[in-house]
């Protein structure tokens, strides 16, 4: 199977294609997922996937993972697309629903290693999200939204 994401005649935004998002989230849950089974909450992947959207976002949390999470990055938003591509990913078996978690099933082990192993695709996703790495944990995405407040 070759994956091919290509230029349509009218412009539609990257983030808005739902296979696109299907290939971030199974990126996020490959290189920042917990245990054998590569789990991520919902928030987690949300806030992922807002990270992603811009080379800005992207380098504010990286700053406060430098800073342990104590630093804020703001709001992020919930988006529906991200809901959208996790239903798909789990009718189509590439995800399943673990402790409340969406986990990595065979399939989508299968599917983001073909992505992994193509050098030429999602670059700078894979690069940002290794830094990450498993360091965006459930206490310190609820630090993150604890400083929304404070």
């Amino acid at each position: 199977m070759k994956l091919i994401i290509s230029k349509k005649p009218f412009s539609i935004s990257n983030n808005t294609r739902i296979f696109y998002r299907i290939i971030q989230l199974l990126l996020i849950m490959h290189y920042t997922g917990r245990t054998n089974n590569k789990t991520v909450p919902l928030m987690k992947a949300h806030l992922l996937v807002w990270a992603l959207q811009t080379k800005e976002r992207e380098s504010i949390l990286l700053k406060s993972k430098a800073n342990k999470y104590n630093t804020s990055i703001g709001i992020w938003n919930i988006d529906k697309n991200t809901n959208q591509a996790l239903t798909y990913m789990y009718e189509d078996e590439l995800c399943s629903i673990y402790q409340k978690n969406y986990a990595l099933t065979e399939n989508g082990k299968k599917l983001v290693k073909k992505i992994i192993d193509d050098k030429t695709i999602f670059v700078e996703e894979k690069s940002f999200l290794t830094k990450i790495g498993s360091s965006l944990t459930e206490v310190n995405i609820t630090k993150l939204q604890n400083l929304w407040i404070s």
